[in-house]
């Protein structure tokens, strides 16, 4: 049996002109991973990120925090892979949400800024509508082609040859982990939003897969984390 960890990025910049960017937190928590995996003696063959900049840093840190290297201090291989992006960006879901309620999303000083609370509920509403088919996101996939692109990169990954006992550390963001775990434990669309919204900043959800055969082990698990470190957005 091999395992696949899925890692969520540390926090991102929620409401900030540019969403990919860790936010201090979010900094803080990919150490604080990398942290615990070196005092538990974990020991990847490989880590594999998506191509956003929040994906790629918090694999960064982890590496360097995790202070993962092979026999003779080979270094460990470390990848992008395109298919690991997530269905939208911030930036992208706030335009959508503009335009499907009508409503500002600004949280800064302006004078149609809203409390983070209320444009949160319109954040979650539109990622929602947008899984149930009921609004698309400019220049960015449906759900069942989002979940198609990770069906792609899991049988890739799970039916590749490969010696037994790999150990791939996987950072990604929240949309792909649902859809993995989606696919994992053959779920229909409905449920994706409701995994969604729960998977934390830089939690940890482990698959294991032999022959093409995947099973989920664990769920978006946080205990790692010290609890001022354990945030959601």
């Amino acid at each position: 049996m091999s395992l696949l960890v899925l890692m969520r990025h540390g926090q991102a910049s929620f409401g900030a002109a540019r969403y990919d960017a860790l936010s201090e937190l979010g900094q803080a928590q990919a150490r604080a991973t990398g942290q615990w995996m070196r005092a538990q003696g974990v020991k990847p063959t490989s880590i594999v990120h998506g191509p956003r900049q929040r994906q790629a840093d918090t694999a960064a840190l982890l590496f360097n925090e995790g202070g993962f290297n092979l026999a003779g201090e080979q270094t460990l291989p470390m990848q992008q892979d395109p298919l690991l992006d997530e269905f939208a960006e911030g930036e992208e879901i706030f335009a959508t949400a503009q335009n499907f309620l009508g409503r500002s999303m600004h949280m800064d000083h302006s004078e149609t800024a809203r409390p983070r609370l209320d444009v949160l509920r319109d954040y979650d509403a539109t990622c929602r509508a947008w899984s149930q088919g009921q609004v698309s996101i400019q220049g960015r996939l449906s759900l069942d082609e989002f979940r198609g692109q990770l069906r792609q990169w899991l049988t890739e990954q799970s039916a590749t040859e490969q010696p037994p006992g790999q150990h791939t550390l996987v950072v990604t963001s929240a949309g792909s982990i649902a859809a993995l775990v989606c696919e994992v434990m053959g779920l229909p669309n409905s449920s994706w939003y409701s995994l969604l919204r729960v998977i934390r900043n830089a939690s940890l959800t482990e698959v294991l897969y032999s022959k093409g055969q995947c099973s989920l082990l664990s769920f978006n698990g946080v205990n790692h984390l010290p609890k001022d470190l354990n945030t959601s957005m």
